[in-house]
């Protein structure tokens, strides 16, 4: 199980937890604000893609995929989207597997 420290750098403590399934433990209303719309809809993730045109030639284009809650890299995609001054630390953030796009 993937579980998180939310860190709020302002005030230099720990504000919650979040795991891989979503599992949102805080009692700071701001994160708890900013955090809904990603526990319920997931987080829009960019990644490089190629396709082929019309024309028959190749295109690099970034693609956007929603990683929801209980995903291989919905933490780690979370914790990238909380806004100034939320965040985890940078070590934990380190190891949090990234969405692999291979396995969707």
């Amino acid at each position: 199980m993937v579980e998180v420290e939310i860190l709020n750098h302002e005030r230099g403590e720990v504000v919650g937890t979040i795991d891989m399934d979503g599992n949102l433990d805080t009692e700071s209303e701001a994160l708890r604000n900013v955090s809904q719309e990603y526990l319920e809809e997931g987080v829009p993730v960019l990644f490089p893609t190629t396709y082929e045109n019309e024309e028959g030639e190749t295109v690099h284009a970034d693609a956007e995929v929603m990683v929801e809650p209980g995903t291989r890299g919905f933490v780690r995609a979370f914790v990238d989207e909380l806004p100034s001054p939320f965040d985890c630390d940078s070590e934990a953030l380190a190891d949090l597997p990234l969405y692999d796009t291979e396995r969707d």
